[in-house]
C-alpha cells in the first residue's frame, strides 16, 4: 500500500512539475512576425536591396494580411521603380487598415515619400501636398522623426533652405531614426549658405 501510495505522489508530482513549465515557444515565431519583418524590410530598402525588402513587405502580409506598414512598404518599391500610380493606390490601401496613430502616420510619410520620389510627375503643386500629409503625420504622431525628416528633405530639394534647416534640427532633438543623416544636411545646409 505504501508503495502505490508513494507512485501516486510521484506520478502527482511529475504532472504538477510538467504543469509549471512554461510553453517553448519557437525561435523562429518570435522573428516570424509583421513588424520585425517590416522593419528588416525598411533596413534592406534603405541599403538599395529591393528585392529582398520586397520579399520582407510581402512576407508581412502573409502573416497578416490587413497589416497597413506591409503595403507602405511594397509602396515605396513601387515608388522606386517610377510607377507612382501603383505607389499611391498602395498607400492609399494601407490606410484602410491602419490599427492606431503610429500606422497611420506611417502612412502619411509613405505619401510625402512617393511625392518626393516623383515631384512634378506626380503633381506641379508636389510641395504642398507633402506639406498636407506632413501636417497630418505630426498630428498624429508627434514624436516619430519620419515626418520631420522628409519634410526637411522635400524643403532642401525646393532651395528652402531655412524650412529644411528647422526641420533637421527637429529630427536631431529627437534623437530617434534619422538623427545621423538629419546632421550631415545641417553641416552641408550651413555650408551651402556660407557660399550664398
Amino acid at each position: 500500500m505504501r508503495k502505490i501510495l508513494r507512485d501516486v505522489f510521484c506520478a502527482f508530482s511529475l504532472l504538477l512539475l510538467c504543469a509549471c513549465i512554461p510553453e517553448i515557444i519557437p525561435y523562429e515565431s518570435i522573428l516570424d512576425t509583421p513588424l520585425r519583418h517590416h522593419e528588416n524590410g525598411m533596413k534592406l530598402l534603405h541599403a538599395g536591396k529591393i528585392e529582398a525588402s520586397k520579399s520582407e513587405f510581402n512576407r508581412c502580409l502573409e502573416i497578416d494580411r490587413e497589416y497597413a506598414p506591409g503595403y507602405v512598404g511594397l509602396g515605396l518599391i513601387s515608388g522606386i521603380k517610377g510607377d507612382y500610380s501603383n505607389a499611391m493606390d498602395k498607400m492609399n490601401f494601407a490606410g484602410l487598415f491602419t490599427r492606431n496613430r503610429h500606422e497611420a502616420a506611417l502612412v502619411h510619410v509613405g505619401i510625402m515619400r512617393i511625392y518626393l520620389m516623383g515631384g512634378e510627375q506626380i503633381s506641379t503643386d508636389w510641395l504642398r501636398k507633402t506639406e498636407e500629409h506632413y501636417q497630418k503625420s505630426i498630428l498624429l504622431a508627434p514624436e516619430v522623426p519620419d515626418a520631420y525628416y522628409f519634410m526637411g528633405i522635400a524643403y532642401k530639394v525646393a532651395l528652402r533652405w531655412d524650412k529644411a534647416l528647422q526641420e533637421f534640427l527637429h529630427v536631431v532633438n529627437i534623437n530617434g531614426d534619422f538623427a545621423a543623416e538629419a546632421s550631415n544636411y545641417i553641416s552641408v545646409i550651413q555650408e551651402t549658405r556660407k557660399h550664398m
